[in-house]
């Protein structure tokens, strides 16, 4: 398994080696010096979207990084495979993929058609979206990942129908929503659309039972079918039991399974997450993501999840990557386990921004 405190004192090696103090290193990163000596000492990891950049200031490749040593070229691939193996498994374990299997070709639910968004301003021009075309079946889970700034989360607004494309189309299950009206948007929103946020989104007057049936009660479905819904689909995420409770007397994935009940319960035709393991740790992260999983499995439903999270995005049937407004590549999971499609994210994440270090390919344990 990694060994965190080897790995904090080869960053920390390396980090005096340059002769960087912890602020200057948090600095160049535009993180907190008190995530650096976590770091440092052992008491946690860098967050995945800070290993590349991590890697070119301490001039150190990904596997150098991951072992918490520096690794002779002539070893370098033998040791490749087994670092990466190491770390893969102890973030995700040894789940394997399930093809999914369909009958004849699936519905698309969205489809984007050369959608893009610029923003005028009276002494500037950003084209925050550009040319942006892709299409999600139902029944998929798809990830959008890219830098700050790239441009994924102004397109997740447009798909939501929060903002309107400057050029484009957008069409959810056969609606053409790009040209809404402002006044008919929220009414389109909670007919069609489910949202799962980062910071859960939910009323905290509301116990749990209230949060989730809400959303029913504003869909109009009959008051004797809430309840049954609401407990059924509760016990299927592990909640039932706390469905009294306030969402302050609960933990952070239990809100956020909770988020997810609201958005499923309605049966939108699609659901926007919108960086929704972001304020969780690792492992209840990877609850939250079984969830979402089996939220695709077992009630069919279609996910479009932005994320810059690599251990977030090997959840997914298909990943999308942009940078500059742009969808610059994209990347299906086919029949990969998680282990091998996380290391193939990695390589494409690489290969996006023009890095010089080794990372191996994909390997099947």
């Amino acid at each position: 398994m990694m060994n965190q405190i080897k790995i904090g004192a080869f960053i920390s090696e390396r980090r005096r080696a340059k002769g960087w103090t912890q602020s200057q290193l948090a600095e160049k990163l535009e993180i907190t010096n008190k995530a650096v000596s976590k770091w440092e000492t052992g008491r946690s990891m860098p967050d995945l979207s800070l290993f590349m950049p991590l890697c070119t200031l301490l001039d150190v490749t990904l596997n150098e990084l991951f072992a918490g040593e520096c690794i002779a070229q002539e070893k370098l691939k033998e040791k490749a495979d087994e670092v990466l193996m190491d770390v893969i498994t102890n973030w995700l374990g040894h789940d394997k993929w399930e093809l999914k299997e369909y009958d004849k070709a699936p519905q698309n639910v969205l489809e984007v058609e050369n959608v893009s968004k610029r923003y005028e301003t009276e002494n500037s021009s950003v084209l925050a979206v550009n040319d942006v075309s892709f299409q999600i079946p139902r029944g998929s889970f798809v990830g959008i990942m890219g830098a700050s700034g790239s441009g994924k989360t102004t397109l997740l607004n447009l798909i939501a129908a929060v903002d309107q494309p400057t050029d484009g189309t957008i069409w959810v299950s056969g609606q053409n929503i790009a040209d809404i009206p402002d006044e008919a948007a929220a009414e389109f929103r909670r007919r069609h659309l489910g949202f799962v946020f980062q910071e859960y989104n939910l009323i905290e007057n509301l116990t749990l039972y209230e949060n989730i049936a809400l959303a029913l009660t504003i869909k109009e479905v009959p008051k004797e079918s809430i309840r049954p819904m609401v407990q059924s689909l509760s016990e299927k995420l592990d909640i039932s039991a706390i469905l009294d409770k306030f969402p302050y007397e609960v933990s952070g994935g239990q809100r956020q399974r909770c988020a997810c009940a609201r958005a499923i319960v309605v049966n939108p035709d699609i659901i926007l997450a919108d960086e929704p393991t972001g304020a969780l740790d690792s492992h209840t992260a990877r609850q939250l993501l079984d969830t979402l999983a089996m939220l695709c499995r077992e009630y069919g439903a279609t996910i479009l999840m932005v994320t810059h999270d690599v251990m977030a995005a090997s959840y997914c049937d298909r990943i999308l990557f942009m940078k500059d407004g742009e969808i610059k590549a994209a990347l299906n999971r086919e029949q990969e386990n998680k282990q091998a499609f996380f290391a193939e994210i990695l390589k494409k994440i690489e290969w996006m921004e023009g890095e010089s270090h080794v990372v191996p390919e994909a390997v099947n344990p």
